[in-house]
Parts: structure tokens; C-alpha cells; sequence
């Protein structure tokens, strides 16, 4: 072989070589979905056709999804923290056939408290609407962190002296839909990330994701809902927490999917995928047994 000949072969080798070096280093950069530009405003379908309402409003527009005009209505109560539910649950009304309608506000819990003049309103229309229409089930999901509290007269008290108020309009919101014959399903809040935004922290630390999980910190001082749901009867509660945050910890990312849009809400995205995870638990009132499933 020529001395010639054997610079190319090397030359040759060693081209190959940097390209797979570079495709190497390609393949490992992770990508995710959404995109880092646009999870924030990954909130679904509900919110961009205006239904979460948050402006002077005191009723909820005719939103419906699933299998609209259909006898089999489901309605979904509460602040963004049901918003953030419906991506799984139109696939779920889909699949059975529902009419799900949505009846949220945002920063306005289901509970039955003095939290401003426009909230009060808004929440007792939407339960009249509720008694008007007689769905067969009501989805019920709220906001339990530190960040929310009640009035008492004028007065703003502190998110600890809210809790029993809380509990107390909790209760009497579940007990009141109860009345109407629906059944009630009662989604417990998941923990909030305290001091950084799980999806920016992704976007600084691309392949270690696991730098930006954070601790799943749900007090029991702090769950109005599960603590009324719990007293009444024949009311099925869905523990999202084991599912979302295995283990105690609440990781920012399932495979290459963003689970959440800000601190304290789960991507639409992340939301379709724990679909079949929901239909497995959630009651179905229109099927042969009417009974819960798994809880």
C-alpha cells in the first residue's frame, strides 16, 4: 500500500469518526414537548375557547365537549386546578359518550366561602345552573395551597385561619350537589414546586432533568377538599398524587413530556397522557352499576 493510499484510509477514518462524534452528540440532546417557548400556555382547549372565565363575568359561557347533545352530562366545577384536568377528561367523555360541560373560574374555589363579590356570584350561579341541568356527575377539583385565603367581613385572614372555613364551605357546596342526585367525584389537589418553575429549570439542566423534581409536600392542614369530601357519604375521591409524584417526588418530566406549565398546574399535554389512568378510576353513574371504580 502506497504512503498515499494510506493517508486517505486514515483521512477517511478518521472523518467518520468526528461524524459519528457528532451524531452522537446530537442524539443525546434531549428534546421535549411542548416546546420551552409555548408550555406555559399549554393549558388545552377549555382555556383557549375562552371557559375558564376570570373577567368581570358571573356566569359561565355554553361550553360543552365529549359527545355534545348526548343525555349523559357530566360537569366540571371549580378554579384552574379542574382546568387543568380536562384534556384527560374529553378524551374520557369521548371515549364514554358524555356531554362534559365546565364550569370554572379562575382564582374561585368550589367551597362555599367569601373570597370576593364576583366569585360568590359566579360560584352560586354555576350551582343553580348544576341544579337546573341535573348532571349525572360532577367533577369537583380546587386550588388547596398556602397561596389562597377567605374573608371574614373586610378583613383577608391567613391561609391557616382559612382552613376550617374552608372545610365548612367545602362541605355544604359537596352536601348541596349531592341533593341534586348527581354523583360527585372529588379530585385532590397536587403539591405546587415553592421556589422555581419546573419547566424553566428543565430548559437549563436539558439532560438532567431530575435536578428540577421537587418534593411532594401536600399538608393535611392544607386539604379542605379531601377533608369535606370525606365526610360525606357515597362522594369518590381520586388521589392523583401517587400517580403524578411516585414515591414522594414530583419529577418535571415523564419521558420527554413537560408535566407542568407553572408551578402549581400540570401541562394540557401531560394531562392527555394520565387519560387512561383516569378512566380507570373515575365512576361512570351512567353505566350498568353506577358504582365508583378503582380508587
Amino acid at each position: 500500500m502506497s504512503r498515499a493510499t494510506s493517508r486517505l484510509i486514515v483521512a477517511a477514518l478518521a472523518a467518520m469518526v468526528l461524524a459519528g462524534a457528532g451524531i452522537a452528540g446530537v442524539a443525546s440532546a434531549r428534546t421535549y414537548v411542548p416546546a420551552f417557548s409555548v408550555v406555559a400556555m399549554d393549558k388545552g382547549p377549555v382555556f383557549r375557547e375562552g371557559c375558564l372565565i376570570y373577567t368581570t363575568a358571573i356566569k359561565s359561557p355554553p361550553c360543552h365537549y365529549g359527545e355534545v347533545g348526548s343525555t349523559k352530562k357530566v360537569f366540571v366545577f371549580g378554579d384552574s386546578h379542574s382546568l387543568q384536568w380536562t384534556p384527560a377528561l374529553i378524551d374520557i367523555a369521548e371515549r364514554r359518550g358524555w356531554e362534559l360541560t365546565t364550569l370554572m373560574r379562575k382564582n374561585c374555589t368550589a367551597a362555599t366561602v367569601n373570597t370576593d363579590p364576583i366569585c360568590n356570584r359566579w360560584r352560586q350561579n354555576s350551582l343553580r345552573r348544576i341544579e337546573r341541568e341535573k348532571p349525572g356527575l360532577v367533577f369537583v377539583a380546587s386550588n388547596t395551597a398556602s397561596n389562597i385565603s377567605v374573608r371574614k367581613g373586610t378583613k383577608r385572614l391567613s391561609r391557616t385561619a382559612s382552613e376550617p372555613l374552608f372545610r365548612r364551605g367545602m362541605y355544604q357546596s359537596l352536601l348541596r350537589l349531592r341533593r341534586t342526585g348527581a354523583e360527585v367525584t372529588v379530585m385532590r389537589d397536587l403539591p405546587m414546586s415553592s421556589d422555581f418553575l419546573p419547566s424553566v429549570c428543565v430548559s437549563e439542566n436539558v439532560d438532567r432533568p431530575a435536578r428540577c423534581s421537587f418534593p411532594a409536600h401536600r399538608p393535611l392542614v392544607e386539604a379542605y377538599d379531601f377533608a369535606a369530601a370525606k365526610r360525606l357519604r357515597q362522594i369518590q375521591i381520586i388521589d392523583p398524587l401517587p400517580r403524578v409524584c411516585p414515591g414522594g417526588t414530583c419529577r418535571a418530566v415523564q419521558g420527554n413530556v413537560l408535566k407542568y406549565r407553572d408551578r402549581g398546574h400540570i401541562s394540557a399535554t401531560y394531562s392527555r397522557t394520565l387519560a387512561n389512568w383516569l378512566d380507570a378510576r373515575l365512576q361512570d353513574p351512567f353505566g350498568k352499576a353506577g358504582t365508583h371504580a378503582r380508587p
